[in-house]
Parts: structure tokens; C-alpha cells; sequence
């Protein structure tokens, strides 16, 4: 291998080190997850919320699609600061006819001024601390704001964190989701995208330095030599020619 196509080697795998590298760093603390997301770890993650409603025996699952009629109205859905995408007057409709039909619903965001919340207005409500209790047809919804479960204030104050496992073990569900779907993790972001970071990065530069293989040493050669096909010959060819070169010798003669 030359020097030149050595470096480029190099050059590559530096590359390839230095992303995985980067890429550790920060699915490690959580950055690259949205705040308020069951996948972060981070300060205003909800990932500690998560984990624990497993470990005291929940199934707790996440969920991608948008809170609709087709979800079990037996389970609790968690919706928290959503954003990407916001609920949506629409949505909100979608989301309290599912409620209506028994479904319980934990939807917390800063912004009191939520699609959601106007739907509910000026329905009453029962004070919960800081949250707001509702009855809604069949089912409940308990709205309040987003920090309160957040990472750091959990670990600093857990008591609306037992608040809530209080109110969980009362309703027994037969599954809690956290809608990551509005959060940006929709069905359609399965599969790749659910990867750590560290791993997509890799599968990205693998790809790459794969690619820049193929195109680097591809062309070393030079232009790819033309092909071309065989003239087919004659089956009497050589018997013709033969036959020639007999006459040729009796006119000699």
C-alpha cells in the first residue's frame, strides 16, 4: 500500500474514533434526547420516573403513535411537555375521546395555556397540590406542570413522585405508556433511529469509510478497460482456406 492510500486510512479510522467517541459522550448524560423525554437522563429528563414506576412492578412501555380510540382504554398514558409535534386542538379531541371511554391520562406541560386544558374549560376540577384533578366520562385526567416530575426535582423532592405512585397503584393499570410520540418519536422513527447514538454513529462511518473505500481503491487502476466481443468465425472457415491453398499450389505446378 502506498503512503498516500496509507494516510487516507488513517485519515478514516481517526474519523470514524473520533465520532463513536463524541457520540459517547453524549448519549452518556442524555443531551442528545428531547428535555421532558423518557429516553433522557438529564436534568429535565423523565427518564428516573420511568425507571422507577418499572421497578416497583409496572409495565411500563413507551408509546409512538398519537393518543387515539384504538389504544386499551385499561392503561395510563403519560403525555409530558409535548412539542414535536404539540397537541393540537385536533389531537386534544382525539386524546379526551379516548379518556371519555375510560382511559386515565397524566398530561403535564408549562404552558398552561395548552390545547388540551382549553378543551377542559371551564370544567371543574379538584385541586391535587399543584396539579388539577379531572373527571372526564368515564375516565380521569391529571394535569399539572412538566418540572415536577423532572429529573433533578425528583432527586431533590420525590414527593409528587410518590404522589403518583400512590395514584398508580390505585388504578391499577394494565400498562403505562409514555407518549414519545410527541417528543418526535413517532412510528416511523423506529428501528435506526431508536438506536443509541453511538451506535447509529457507528453504522453511519462504517458506512462511509465503506463507501470511501470502494470509490478510493476502485479507481487506483485507471478507466475500466472496454470489453469486446469475439468476431464469430466461419464453420467452414478453415476448410475454405484450405481448399485455397490447394488450388494456389496446382497453378504453381
Amino acid at each position: 500500500m502506498k503512503n498516500r492510500d496509507l494516510n487516507i486510512v488513517v485519515l478514516l479510522l481517526l474519523a470514524l474514533f473520533l465520532g463513536v467517541a463524541w457520540g459517547l459522550g453524549r448519549d452518556h448524560d442524555g443531551r442528545r434526547y428531547p428535555d421532558y423525554s423518557s429516553f433522557s437522563t438529564n436534568e429535565y429528563g423523565v427518564a428516573l420516573l420511568y425507571d422507577t414506576l418499572q421497578h416497583m412492578g409496572f409495565v411500563v412501555r413507551r408509546l409512538h403513535t398519537s393518543v387515539n380510540i384504538n389504544l386499551s382504554s385499561n392503561d395510563v398514558i403519560f403525555i409530558i411537555q409535548p412539542r414535536n409535534p404539540a397537541v393540537s386542538p385536533v389531537m386534544a379531541e382525539e386524546i379526551l375521546d379516548w379518556v371519555r371511554m375510560g382511559g386515565r391520562l397524566v398530561f403535564l406541560s408549562n404552558n398552561s395555556s395548552n390545547a388540551l386544558e382549553r378543551a377542559l374549560y371551564p370544567r371543574y376540577y379538584r385541586d391535587f397540590g399543584s396539579m388539577r384533578w379531572y373527571q372526564y366520562g368515564s375516565g380521569e385526567i391529571i394535569a399539572g406542570r412538566a418540572d415536577l416530575l423532572a429529573n433533578i426535582n425528583l432527586m431533590n423532592d420525590p414527593i409528587y413522585g410518590e404522589g403518583f405512585s400512590y395514584i398508580l397503584l390505585d388504578w391499577s393499570p394494565d400498562r403505562i405508556y409514555f407518549a414519545e410520540f410527541y417528543h418526535g418519536f413517532g412510528a416511523g422513527t423506529g428501528g435506526f433511529q431508536q438506536l443509541p447514538l453511538y451506535l447509529q454513529l457507528i453504522i453511519i462511518q462504517v458506512v462511509l469509510v465503506a463507501a470511501a473505500f470502494a470509490w478510493h481503491f476502485g479507481k487506483r487502476f485507471g478507466r475500466p478497460v472496454p470489453l469486446y466481443e469475439e468476431i464469430e468465425r466461419d464453420e467452414n472457415e478453415e476448410i475454405k482456406v484450405l481448399a485455397r491453398l490447394y488450388r494456389y499450389a496446382d497453378k504453381k505446378k
